[in-house]
């Protein structure tokens, strides 16, 4: 009889491998055959001596690395020297309408790069308003400095965040020990608060050495050929070079480069301490009237406004009229007029159908990755679950372009010109893999395992009856984010894309390239709107923030 159910159990593990695999073997699809491929078809190997060495391949090589590195570098270093003090004020304070300010200062990482890109050109570009008025300032929407203020525009908040979080799961009842206990505040921040705070800031600063180091849209746009990163030269030279023997070299190192800063973030995000959620847990509460906190208010009221300064300078450019001065919707009007019909031959609303057809699928296909997954996680108890929750970072060490890259080559032959669609939304869902699983694993992890199994027991469906209602806010949470990352992601959608088959991103760096400016601000402008409103979504829906952290 025991014999019996074993093997009836081993049945009933079995069937769920498959689910359990679903991310893995899609990543392999989607990422690692093609890029397999495109390396064993590259003709000669990989000779790093000629990479290295003193000719034409060498020094641009070295360039691009240079450039990549030292863009990481100041864009992590930026990004926690602005961000670390201001998620220590948040998290030691217990601030009114903390939510709101929260979601606020994290708007910014889920904004697409290409709007960001735009805002701080019409904010500090040459023919800006703040541009024109004070010169100076010039600095922040061209050449390095320009790139390094864009991504510290993105990440600082993302380091605020994590910091804050992790110093807020204190238990108070801990530094209250400890002060009874003798221990001063230096102590009493090493061994007890901070050093979860740095290890959170130190996770948010190796997330933006990757970002950063494999930047596109910034150094395309305002950086330049000078400081074109190893992806940009990627793009670079299959699509006005068409030397593809030289971007595979270029994607094989640049993937090589980042195995290191991907496996350096996962381990701190491991060795961060997990807090028991208890009654005693709460922010520290110091005087108001405290030296501290008015300090605390005064840096997040102007990091708040300096992010508020950015993003409405584009809807103010939206609005201005260029020879006159005045405000006019001009711009507006060439995005549903024949302006567009003559510029790219297409009808002015399919972009917009694009960008929806796009996140709508997207969202769907790998939310429904990610809750097969967790699925077959939670019946099958697998020990390897930290090999294939790391792989699931793979999209990380292989990036946007490198991936659209390699499926274009690979897949690109086997698929018409008309599926081209399909190739856009593989690597769309391969790019959101790793925010949106996360964010599903912490909210089913919420749920007992037992209650599953009871109602396994009772001869009931435990993911339907059980599981899904319980982590219904979690999956409203992921099919927002799934849909937000589409709509943002412009690296990979810029590089497969056609004008039949272009989004809002693509359409507002093609205006710019196109000189219709204006344009480019109020298509710009109307995607920042469609972001935020996806921001609020995902805030009210759920606790989709706290899940990432």
């Amino acid at each position: 009889m025991d014999q019996h159910n074993g093997i009836v159990h081993f049945q009933y593990r079995s069937k769920w491998w498959l689910p359990f695999f679903a991310p893995i073997i899609f990543l392999a699809i989607v990422v690692i055959t093609p890029f397999a491929a495109l390396i064993a078809g590259r003709p000669g190997g990989l000779d790093l001596g000629y990479v290295f060495g003193a000719n034409p391949l060498g020094e641009l090589w070295q360039k691009a690395l240079y450039n990549s590195l030292v863009q990481g570098v100041l864009g992590a270093l930026t990004s926690m020297a602005l961000g670390f003090p201001l998620g220590v004020f948040l998290g030691r304070y217990r601030l009114r309408n903390g939510n709101i300010i929260r979601s606020l200062l994290i708007l910014p990482f889920f904004l697409p790069s290409i709007v960001v890109v735009t805002a701080f050109i019409s904010t500090f570009g040459a023919t800006s308003t703040l541009g024109t008025i004070f010169p100076g300032t010039r600095i922040f929407g061209t050449g390095l400095t320009g790139i390094v203020a864009v991504n510290t525009f993105f990440n600082a908040p993302l380091v605020a965040f994590l910091t804050s979080g992790a110093i807020e799961g204190t238990d108070m009842s801990l530094e209250e020990s400890a002060a009874t206990l003798g221990s001063g505040r230096i102590s009493s921040f090493w061994h007890i608060w901070g050093r979860n705070g740095m290890l959170a800031a130190l996770s948010g600063g190796l997330i933006t050495f990757l970002y950063s180091f494999a930047g596109f849209t910034a150094p395309l746009v305002i950086g330049g050929p000078g400081n074109f990163t190893v992806e940009a030269w990627i793009y670079f030279v299959v699509k006005t070079l068409s030397d593809v023997n030289l971007a595979v070299t270029f994607s094989i190192m640049q993937s090589l480069i980042l195995i290191a800063p991907v496996l350096l973030y996962l381990m701190t995000w491991s060795r961060e301490r997990t807090v028991v959620v208890t009654g005693m847990r709460q922010r520290v509460r110091e005087g108001i009237r405290g030296r501290f906190y008015v300090a605390g208010m005064a840096y997040l009221f102007a990091f708040l406004a300096m992010d508020a300064l950015i993003l409405a300078s584009m809807l103010v450019e939206s609005l201005s009229n260029v020879q006159g001065g005045s405000m006019t919707l001009e711009g507006y009007r060439e995005l549903f007029s024949g302006t567009i019909t003559g510029a790219f031959g297409i009808w002015p609303l399919l972009p917009f159908m694009n960008t929806i057809f796009y996140g709508v699928l997207t969202s769907l296909l790998v939310t429904l990755m990610g809750a097969l997954w967790i699925t077959g996680k939670r019946r099958l108890r697998s020990k390897a679950d930290d090999a294939l929750d790391s792989a699931q970072f793979l999209p990380m060490v292989i990036p946007s372009v490198v991936m659209a890259f390699s499926i274009s080559v690979v897949y690109g032959s086997t698929f018409p010109a008309s599926l081209t669609w399909l190739l856009i939304i593989a690597v769309q869902s391969a790019v959101a893999i790793p925010v949106v699983l996360r964010i599903i694993s912490a909210g089913f992890a919420r749920i007992p395992e037992n209650l599953w199994e009871a109602a396994a027991t009772l001869k009931g469906n435990a993911f339907f009856e059980v599981e899904l209602p319980l982590a219904g806010s979690t999956v409203a949470t992921a099919l927002m984010f799934g849909f937000a990352i589409s709509i943002g992601e412009f690296t990979a959608t810029n590089f497969l894309s056609t004008y039949t088959f272009m989004p809002i991103s693509v359409e507002i760096y093609q205006l710019q390239y196109q000189r219709l400016v204006t344009a480019s601000y109020a298509l710009g402008t109307i995607l920042l709107v469609v972001s935020a409103i996806s921001f609020y979504i995902i805030q009210k829906i759920g606790r989709g923030f706290e899940t990432i952290r």
